[in-house]
């Protein structure tokens, strides 16, 4: 008898028995790190299509906006030149731009072509100031005008506006960003659908210092790679917490 139980077999058998909220908990975390993996690869596609792009035009040969009709949006980012008389009276400000830890704004001033065309400009940036309630004076001179800069779309509704809050809502300069159609709406002509950066100097008192593009794919892929392992540590937790050993003599 002993020698019989010494020289029994023990066969080991698994069984997965996982739990209704087990189940449902994980579909519900790996369905939300599988998105945001995927979400942080398509934004590292987009960096580096970027990236291309601005290499890819900053060299190319300045446009000139009075002669030339501009490819938009393919040619994002193509250094241009315009001749034209500023809109005075019409600019814009466009509010929270922080500029080496300081908050101000971008001046956006309408441009009229000397072909008759319109388009905004964004002159540069201007501190806020002591007092939040005093706009800050823009000089804007008279007469025509020759200006170079690139080519950029302009900065469109912040994420954390919901719901259709309009630009303007403040009710004076301040915008919180750039609404084209409905700034053109305003202004009763139309404008183009891009921005000017100017880069040319201006006795205006703006700062005109752009940030040169960083292309921060790689930064993306390490987050979508980080995302995805999350969901790969959710779906093995979920088989070895509900796979259970059962022995059978």
């Amino acid at each position: 008898m002993l020698q019989h139980s010494e020289n029994a077999s023990i066969t080991v058998s698994y069984r997965f028995r996982p739990t209704v909220f087990a189940t449902l908990l994980t579909v519900v975390a790996v369905g939300v790190f599988a998105s945001l993996s995927l979400w942080q690869y398509q934004r590292a596609a987009y960096k580096e299509q970027m990236a291309q792009a601005v290499a890819q035009q900053a060299v190319l040969p300045a446009i000139n906006l009075n002669q030339t009709a501009v490819d938009w949006p393919a040619q994002r980012f193509r250094p241009a030149t315009v001749t034209g008389t500023w809109e005075t009276g019409n600019s814009l400000l466009l509010d929270n731009i922080v500029h080496h830890g300081k908050a101000g704004y971008h001046v956006i001033t309408p441009l009229q072509l000397t072909n008759g065309q319109h388009i905004l400009v964004n002159r540069g940036w201007v501190e806020v100031g002591a007092d939040r309630q005093k706009l800050p004076a823009i000089a804007t001179p008279t007469g025509a005008v020759q200006l170079s800069g690139t080519l950029d779309l302009p900065r469109s509704k912040p994420v954390f506006l919901f719901g259709d809050v309009p630009a303007d809502v403040e009710g004076n300069q301040r915008w919180l960003y750039l609404d084209i159609p409905y700034f053109a709406q305003k202004l009763g002509f139309p404008l183009m659908p891009y921005t000017l950066l100017q880069s040319s100097d201006s006795a205006d008192g703006l700062r005109r210092d752009w940030p040169v593009y960083e292309n921060k794919a790689g930064m993306h892929i390490g987050y979508s790679i980080q995302w995805g392992a999350f969901a790969l540590i959710a779906l093995g937790a979920y088989l070895y917490l509900n796979t259970h050993k059962k022995e059978k003599p």
